[in-house]
């Protein structure tokens, strides 16, 4: 690529050099053919050939210091207008349009001796074909123009001076000389030309091969990056799959065992009954009045584990109002005092982070105040780079050997599955710090 830029400059700075050369010498040509035709006609009359250079002419040409002049001012404008358009890329049609007037009114009044400035302006167009496709138009009339612009062609048409007319004034060797510079600009106009659109269209074709090159690119990188996106899409469903698996297993095991080992209690106890009834009454009534304690209680715990996976309170109203109502109802039935301090927005979070940020601070009152006698407790929840954080300490007892029973265990589980972590200390009292990054809804 290196390489392919340093030609790309070094073919920009041609393509600049040829322009401003067609530009400057252009300049000069009409300048010295318009001084040539003045200093010519005041030389005719001076030496007293007026009247038969007028019976050549096919009508009264301008006064002689006209001639200059307006081509000086055309010339001033030509350049003006073909430097502004450069600025104002709105005004390109416009601009060639006042300049293929401008170069046409100067060709006609040199008699067409000089048809170079439509190749200029030809040139400094075809920049522009691809900024506008209007400017075809202009080069096709530009095109006809110059194929046209000639003097044997439009003599018998229009009232024009030939140039040999001019130069009859001079003598042999001067004639020779004026016709040969007239030849020589005619043949480096035209080879700046052919050298400028040479280069043009090689530095255009490169760069649109360049272009082709980098739109390729991109529809690779694009088609990659689609194909992330719904494979990172296809992963997310996935792991947000295995985690309600995980969790639905989870409590499955957990209503399993609980099942499990109530209704093996009161299958072996209703066979005792079977047995004892129509021997002793009274036992097996007490028996079937344990059983029935004993289902109770294993009724009441699968209605705890079906409980674990949405709180009730979530269901009826926000995860701000759940929490606050049960601090409110915690600080009624026991008299501890509770320190909530929360800096922020609940209402955006998943289920999944509702659920954990309940059951955090729900356990964690509840372990304070039944291990860790504790009668006053602080809980904030704030944000920090996306991660929420929530903190819980209280005064009780605390614990220097924490054994991580199944309210801590179950809240890491939780967290983890939602890339949180959970760290505690049990010196001073408990303190737990939870830390939960927030998805983006």
């Amino acid at each position: 690529m290196a390489i392919n830029d340093k030609n790309l400059y070094l073919e920009k700075i041609l393509i600049k050099t040829a322009m401003v050369l067609m530009k400057n010498l252009n300049v000069v040509v009409m300048i010295f053919i318009s001084v040539f035709m003045c200093i010519s006609t005041y030389g005719i009359i001076y030496e007293g050939s007026a009247k038969e250079f007028l019976m050549q002419a096919p009508y009264m040409p301008l006064a002689p210091w006209k001639i200059p002049t307006v081509i000086c001012l055309g010339m001033l404008l030509l350049i003006v207008f073909i430097n502004i358009k450069k600025e104002k890329e709105k005004t390109i049609l416009m601009c060639a349009i006042i300049e293929l007037l401008l170069a046409i009114g100067m060709i006609y009044i040199t008699n067409f001796t000089y048809k170079g400035l439509i190749l200029l302006i030809f040139a400094d167009y075809m920049k522009y074909t691809i900024k506008t496709k209007h400017i075809y138009f202009i080069l096709v009339i530009s095109f006809i123009i110059y194929l046209f612009a000639d003097y044997d062609l439009l003599s018998r048409q229009l009232r024009l001076i030939s140039f040999s007319s001019y130069i009859s004034y001079y003598n042999n060797f001067t004639r020779e000389i004026l016709l040969g510079i007239k030849s020589i600009c005619n043949g480096i106009n035209s080879i700046l030309f052919i050298v400028y659109m040479i280069f043009l269209m090689h530095n255009q074709s490169v760069k649109n091969r360049y272009m082709r090159k980098l739109n390729n690119e991109l529809n690779n990188v694009n088609e990659r990056l689609k194909a992330a996106n719904i494979q990172l899409e296809e992963n997310a469903k996935t792991i947000a799959n295995m985690t309600k698996t995980e969790e639905r297993n989870r409590l499955a095991r957990e209503i399993h065992d609980t099942l499990g080992h109530v209704l093996t209690g009161v299958i072996t106890g209703i066979d005792a009954c079977i047995e004892l009834i129509s021997i002793a009454p009274e036992a097996t009534k007490k028996q079937l009045e344990i059983i029935a304690n004993v289902a109770r209680q294993g009724m009441t715990d699968v209605r705890r584990s079906v409980k674990a996976l949405r709180p009730d309170a979530l269901e009826k109203m926000s995860v701000q109002k759940a929490i606050a109502k049960m601090i409110d109802e915690i600080i009624l039935s026991t008299g501890i005092k509770i320190n909530y301090n929360n800096s922020v927005d609940l209402a955006n979070l998943n289920d999944d982070e509702e659920n954990i940020i309940y059951r955090i601070i729900q356990e964690s009152i509840t372990n304070a105040i039944r291990h860790g006698k504790a009668d006053e407790i602080d809980i904030s929840i704030e944000i920090l780079n996306g991660v929420i954080i929530i903190s819980i300490s209280d005064n009780g007892i605390g614990c220097d050997n924490i054994t991580a029973g199944f309210g801590l265990l179950h809240m890491k589980e939780r967290l983890e599955m939602l890339n949180g972590k959970l760290s505690y200390d049990g010196n001073n009292g408990f303190k737990l710090v939870a830390k939960l990054p927030k998805r983006l809804s």
